[in-house]
């Protein structure tokens, strides 16, 4: 074992985080996914990516934060990005339930509007 991580798992967690980064790069591309999330998750990625470059990293901010197992660490780390995704998934949802509630109350005073309409143009 050489230092913190072996060297196979170290280009393993490499090459998953850069096909991980170039599947968001393709989803953008692709305009599947919007460049409001997809600075989220590349944001995610690149954090991954420090962390398998640089495992010592992950000792330092355990040993900062008081965490006694490294692999604590990057759980908690996952489970913090999850939560920010989450809570910006929400928002987006909630915006977009306000949004159609709104074009819906249009939509039905557009429809009130022409049948007043319709019916002023019957009794000429």
């Amino acid at each position: 074992m050489q230092g913190i991580m072996e060297n196979n798992f170290r280009l393993a967690l490499i090459f998953g985080v850069l096909v991980y980064l170039s599947f968001i790069f393709f989803l953008l591309k692709k305009k599947k996914l919007s460049v409001q999330y997809c600075i989220i998750w590349l944001f995610s990625g690149l954090a991954l990516l420090l962390f398998a470059l640089f495992p010592y990293i992950v000792l330092v901010m355990g040993d900062i934060l008081r965490i006694l197992n490294p692999v604590n660490f990057v759980f908690m780390a996952i489970i913090v990005f999850i939560l920010f995704i989450l809570l910006s998934l929400s928002s987006a949802v909630s915006m977009l339930t306000e949004k159609n509630k709104r074009l819906s109350q249009n939509a039905a005073l557009l429809e009130r509007r022409i049948r007043e309409l319709e019916e002023q143009q019957n009794k000429k």
